[in-house]
């Protein structure tokens, strides 16, 4: 029979797999990006499991780091370095991420709004001269019943 240790939750990576772990994050989001600028966000699906995994893990992993940075004085100089060096190219290439995917959402956001007016424009019934001889917009006469979105009790619209 063997004696099995308790399993106290997630340990903490060496420097070199986290490195590792980290540059595979960074080629995806490369990727990500390419295909951000070739507009193919298709393409997005073939990694999504995979870098879902790995951020879990990084965030994981970097909270064990936060809550025990003596951990990692026990790994060589070098180590520690090059994930210094991994992790800062990947802020640079989540920053460039980050900006093309707000500018993805802002262009479409855009368009949807351009669309939508456009409809209701459409489907707007035409204006019309009051006894004022001014213009009258109907959408705006139905509103002016429901002010601030309340309607009144027995009131026709």
């Amino acid at each position: 029979m063997t004696q099995q240790t308790p399993n106290n939750g997630p340990t903490l990576m060496s420097p070199d797999a986290l490195t590792k772990m980290i540059a595979r994050l960074c080629d995806i989001l490369k990727e990500e990006n390419l295909l951000l600028e070739s507009h193919k966000p298709d393409g997005f699906k073939a990694t999504l499991d995979e870098k879902t995994r790995l951020v879990a893990t990084y965030n994981q992993q970097m909270s064990l780091i936060k809550s025990n940075p003596e951990a990692y004085k026990a790994f060589p100089k070098t180590d520690i370095d090059r994930l210094k060096e991994t992790s800062e190219e990947f802020y640079a290439i989540l920053d460039k991420h980050f900006r093309k995917l707000s500018t993805a959402r802002t262009v479409t956001e855009g368009l949807v709004r351009s669309v939508a007016d456009e409809i209701a424009k459409k489907k707007a019934p035409p204006s019309a001269y009051t006894s004022r001889a001014s213009v009258s917009d109907p959408l705006s006469n139905k509103n002016t019943r429901a002010v601030n979105g309340a309607i009144a009790i027995n009131q026709v619209i």
